[in-house]
C-alpha cells in the first residue's frame, strides 16, 4: 500500500517535477516510507503541512501525475477538486460521503477508497473523525451525527520536488523560501498563471447576462440550446451620475439596510454593504426605513432573488422610466367606451331611489352613547333576572338546575348581609 512522504531535510534536495517525459529520480522514491496506521493520518500526528484550496490542487495533480502512487487516477482528482471547492479559509471541509458520492454519480465505496488513498498519499489528515452517535438531547425528537471533517494538507516528497524550505515539521510547518531549481519553477508558473488571466476576457454583469446560453421550453424529447445573443460593442457616450457618498451617508444607509433586511425576508440573502448602497435611492428619495419596508413588501415577491441588490436597482431603474401616472379628478376627461342605453337607463332608476333613501337615513337620530349604554345594562339585567327565575322543568340538567341554586343562595346571602 503506499502511502505519503517522509522527508527529514526539505531545503537540501534539488527542485524535481516528475512527468511522463521524466523520470522519477530514485532519491525521490527513497523519501517515501511506509505509514499505513491511521494514527499517522491525523493532523497532530501526520508529517504533511497544512494548506490552502490552490496548493492543495497542485499537490494532487502532482500526485497523479508523479506515477508514485499508481492507484491515483482521474476519479482521485474529481474527488479533490469537489472537495476543494467546499473548503473554508483554514483549509477544512466537511466529508459529506453521501453528497459527495450523488454529486459525483460514483459509489460510496469508491468514494472511500480514494480518500483514503487521498490520506495515504499525505493530502488529506483529519481533523474530526464523524459518527453515528445522535448528538441531540434525549428530550428533543430526531437524529443528529457528527460529520467528519478533513484538513487539506501537502506531503513533504510534494515540497522537495517544488524546491520548497520549509521551517518547522508536521501540520503546522510553513513554507519560508525555494531552492534555485524552486525559485525557477515558481517563476514559470506565476508567469503562466498570469498570462492566462491576461489572455482571459472580462466577464461583466451584463456580457455574463447575454453570454450566457439559455434553454427554450423542456421537451420529452429534445432540448436544444437556444443561440448567444449578439449585441453590438462600442464606447459608451451617455455621462453617469456620481455615486460618490460621504461617510456618514454611507453609514446612515448600513443602518437603514440592517433595519430592513430582517424585516424583508427574500432580501436577507444580501450582504449588508451591497444591500445599503442598492437601497440608496430610496433613501436619497426621503424615505425611511418603515416606508421602505411598506415599499418592498407590497411588491408581492413569490420567489427569492439570487442577487437581492441587482433586482432592486433593476427595478428602481425600470421606475424611473416609466411615465408617472396620476388619479383622475373630476375633471379630468373621460375615458373609454361609451354605457349603452340599458346601462344609463339603469343608473337613472338607482339615482331616482337615492334621495328617497338619504331622506329616510336623515330622519334617524342616532341616540347618544350613555343612553345605548344604558340600554345594553337594562336587557343584560333583564336576561339575568328570567334565568335566575327558571323553574326545574326549564332546565336541561340537574347540574345546571344546582348551579341556579347556588347562585340564587349566594345572590340572597350578599343582599341580606350586613
Amino acid at each position: 500500500m503506499m502511502q505519503h512522504a517522509r522527508v527529514l531535510v526539505h531545503g537540501s534536495h534539488k527542485a524535481v517535477t516528475p512527468g511522463p517525459d521524466r523520470p522519477v529520480p530514485l532519491s525521490l522514491f527513497r523519501t517515501v516510507a511506509p505509514a499505513a496506521d491511521h494514527g499517522a493520518q491525523e493532523i497532530s500526528t501526520t508529517t504533511s503541512r497544512r494548506v490552502r484550496r490552490h496548493d492543495f490542487l497542485r499537490a494532487v495533480q502532482w500526485a497523479i501525475g508523479s506515477g508514485l502512487w499508481p492507484r491515483a487516477n482521474h476519479t482521485t482528482a474529481r474527488i479533490a477538486e469537489d472537495l476543494a471547492r467546499r473548503m473554508n479559509a483554514d483549509g477544512h471541509v466537511a466529508y459529506g460521503r453521501l453528497a459527495l458520492a450523488k454529486r459525483l454519480k460514483v459509489s460510496r465505496r469508491t468514494v472511500d477508497r480514494h480518500v483514503a488513498l487521498l490520506r495515504e498519499i499525505g493530502l488529506l489528515a483529519w481533523v474530526v473523525h464523524g459518527s453515528r452517535t445522535n448528538t441531540r438531547p434525549c428530550h428533543l425528537p430526531g437524529w443528529s451525527g457528527t460529520a467528519t471533517i478533513y484538513a487539506a494538507t501537502a506531503p513533504p516528497a510534494w515540497d522537495t520536488a517544488m524546491g520548497h524550505r520549509i521551517r518547522g515539521s508536521g501540520y503546522q510547518a510553513r513554507l519560508v523560501g525555494f531552492t534555485p531549481d524552486g525559485r525557477r519553477l515558481a517563476i514559470t508558473d506565476a508567469r503562466r498563471r498570469g498570462h492566462s488571466k491576461q489572455a482571459a476576457p472580462i466577464r461583466t454583469h451584463s456580457r455574463m447576462a447575454f453570454q450566457r446560453t439559455m434553454r427554450d421550453t423542456p421537451s420529452c424529447r429534445e432540448n436544444p440550446l437556444r443561440p448567444a445573443a449578439k449585441v453590438e460593442r462600442g464606447i459608451r457616450t451617455t455621462p453617469r451620475a456620481s455615486r460618490s457618498s460621504s461617510t456618514s451617508s454611507a453609514a446612515a444607509a448600513t443602518a437603514v439596510a440592517a433595519w430592513v433586511r430582517p424585516r424583508v425576508p427574500w432580501t436577507q440573502a444580501e450582504s449588508l454593504r451591497r444591500l445599503a448602497f442598492a437601497l440608496r435611492p430610496w433613501i436619497e428619495a426621503g424615505l425611511s426605513g418603515g416606508e421602505i419596508v411598506d415599499d418592498l413588501s407590497s411588491w408581492w415577491l413569490s420567489w427569492r432573488p439570487r442577487q437581492p441588490a441587482a433586482y432592486l436597482l433593476s427595478r428602481w431603474h425600470t421606475r424611473q422610466q416609466q411615465t408617472p401616472r396620476h388619479a383622475p379628478t373630476p375633471d379630468s376627461p373621460a375615458t373609454g367606451c361609451a354605457p349603452n342605453q340599458a346601462f344609463l337607463e339603469a343608473v337613472m332608476g338607482l339615482r331616482a331611489k337615492l334621495p328617497a333613501v338619504e331622506e329616510t337615513e336623515a330622519k334617524e337620530v342616532h341616540p347618544p352613547a350613555f343612553v345605548i349604554r344604558n340600554r345594553i345594562r337594562a336587557a343584560l339585567r333583564t336576561a339575568s333576572e328570567a334565568r335566575l327565575h327558571r323553574t326545574p322543568d326549564s332546565c336541561s340538567s340537574l347540574a345546571e338546575w344546582d348551579a341556579l341554586c347556588d347562585e340564587r343562595g349566594v345572590r340572597l346571602w350578599t343582599y341580606y348581609a350586613p
